[in-house]
């Protein structure tokens, strides 16, 4: 049988089918009847208008007859279509088929039907003309010619059955076609198999390897027969369980479940996901390739994460809900910051391992207890504010420079100022409790007197330096303190003085 398309000469494509399938001659024990079906306007790609198609089936006991019996054709067509009584005519059968008003074919099928034919005796294969009145409008038509060709196979033929053993099998299980067919060129046609396999006389056959996805079988029978080859075609089809699947484009309404791995081999395509991807059930999703996860674009984390091993971002990471590290891994950051225009906070212990600095360029406000286990330096300022205490052990002045306090220090009730070395108050130094000191007059003949810790005062005896001045020592010297004015200077031009009880100075008595 073959396919007519529309071609320079016909507008409109027909295509035949026969029943049965194929089509049998008779013999002189049974005369076999059969019915020829074509059908009109399937595949069209113009539109075309038709008023009348005619038939013409040729008539003869020959290979390239159908039957011998024209007359006795009955015919039939789809609704709308009126078919005539067969008129044999020139070996002809001819009959018309005629629609109530002009049809314009878009794709639609309307279906000629010739049955009751009484097939000839001779195998071969049988030309059925038509001519068709036609146009591309609603008018002007003109009669075009085409035709169909049937196969008559030889008498008794038999071609059927062609069925898997197992509609489903296994993946990579071999399936097992069978079928029930007479003498013939069998050939087999299946997956992607570029060329046929041909086939012996059994009417059995293995695929050569598993199955790995669903395939098409066609097993296509040949019979030499009034000087051409007769050709007829059976397809079946094989089912896989969990088969292979390659696609080119794949849409999934419903959920899609994957219960192995997934890849995409090639490197050039992209897959892109409108909705989520997600582990199945409670279980997280993996990336387990060695070369890792890598993301061009922003990571949108809505939940928690948690990163096992080492982690390289080379844009932003936005975690709306927590970033959590656990274990002994360990995350580095160049820059770390909180929210745009809202500070960073840290809800945890921060431990600065020992060969680390902390660096911190601005102000640093500490709102519970600061402890540093090593050096805090701090390049500006230093400030505790409020009523909190800041507990020190041994507080210094930078590296070879004094201890500078810009502010008033008041020492609480049970508290003790302890000085190791000496104390210098306005520029001159004190006279700690306990010094051996050396008081100097440069006037001479004058008497010197202190005040004892009776209040009285006392004349202080000494002998004269080598170069005729006095000096004046005791040998342990006891300041006793009235308030806290009370203090005693080392002046070195010899005009320091001694504070006496009241507030005044003590000088010697010729003064």
């Amino acid at each position: 049988m073959s396919v007519v398309m529309v071609n320079a000469t016909n507008l409109l494509p027909y295509e035949p089918s026969t029943d049965p399938k194929p089509l049998r001659v008779s013999s002189a024990e049974e005369t076999e009847y059969g019915s020829v079906n074509i059908n009109v306007g399937g595949g069209i790609t113009t539109s075309a208008w038709c008023n009348k198609i005619t038939v013409r089936v040729p008539v003869g006991a020959g290979a390239e007859h159908l039957t011998t019996e024209g007359a006795d054709i009955k015919t039939g067509a789809s609704t709308g279509w009126t078919p005539s009584a067969p008129t044999v005519s020139g070996g002809f059968a001819v009959i018309t088929f005629t629609p109530a008003r002009a049809v314009q074919f878009t794709g639609q099928i309307v279906t000629l039907t010739l049955s009751n034919i009484a097939v000839n005796r001779t195998a071969g294969q049988v030309s059925i003309a038509i001519v068709e009145s036609s146009s591309r409008t609603n008018g002007s038509f003109t009669n075009k010619d085409a035709s169909v060709v049937v196969d008559k196979f030889p008498a008794g033929f038999v071609f059927r059955n062609f069925a898997p053993e197992k509609i489903m099998v296994e993946n990579g299980e071999v399936a097992v076609l069978r079928w029930e067919g007479s003498d013939a060129k069998y050939t087999m046609h299946w997956g992607d198999t570029p060329a046929g396999v041909p086939l012996d006389k059994e009417r059995v056959w293995s695929t050569p390897r598993g199955l790995t996805t669903v395939t098409g079988f066609m097993l296509r029978a040949e019979v030499t027969a009034g000087g051409v080859t007769l050709t007829h075609t059976l397809t079946t089809a094989v089912t896989v369980r969990i088969p292979d699947l390659v696609v080119r484009n794949l849409t999934v309404q419903g959920p899609a479940t994957f219960a192995d791995s997934v890849s995409l081999s090639n490197t050039a395509k992209d897959l892109t996901v409108a909705g989520s991807v997600r582990g199945a059930g409670s279980n997280p999703l993996r990336v387990s390739q060695n070369a890792g996860l890598k993301v061009d674009a922003v990571l949108n984390v809505t939940g928690a994460s948690t990163f096992n091993n080492s982690i390289t971002t080379i844009g932003d990471v936005t975690a709306n809900g927590n970033l959590n590290a656990v274990g002994k891994g360990i995350v580095r950051i160049a820059d770390l910051r909180g929210p745009y225009g809202e500070p960073l906070t840290i809800n945890s212990h921060v431990n600065v391992l020992p060969g680390n600095n902390v660096a911190i360029t601005d102000n640093l406000t500490v709102g519970g207890n600061l402890t540093a286990n090593g050096n805090l330096t701090a390049n500006g300022n230093l400030n505790a504010v409020g009523k909190g205490i800041v507990r020190i052990a041994d507080l210094r002045g930078p590296y070879g420079e004094p201890l500078t306090i810009n502010s008033h220090v008041n020492v609480l009730p049970g508290n003790n100022v302890a000085i190791t070395d000496n104390l210098t108050v306005g520029g001159k130094r004190v006279i700690r409790v306990g010094d051996r000191i050396q008081l100097e007059v440069n006037s001479h003949n004058k008497e010197l007197y202190l005040y004892c810790e009776t209040g009285y005062k006392d004349n202080v005896y000494g002998g004269r330096r080598s170069d005729g001045s006095s000096y004046y020592t005791n040998a342990i010297w006891r300041v006793h303190y009235f308030d806290s004015r009370s203090s005693v200077n080392d002046a070195s031009d010899g005009q320091g003085t001694i504070a006496g009880p009241d507030g005044g100075d003590i000088r010697s008595a010729d003064d």
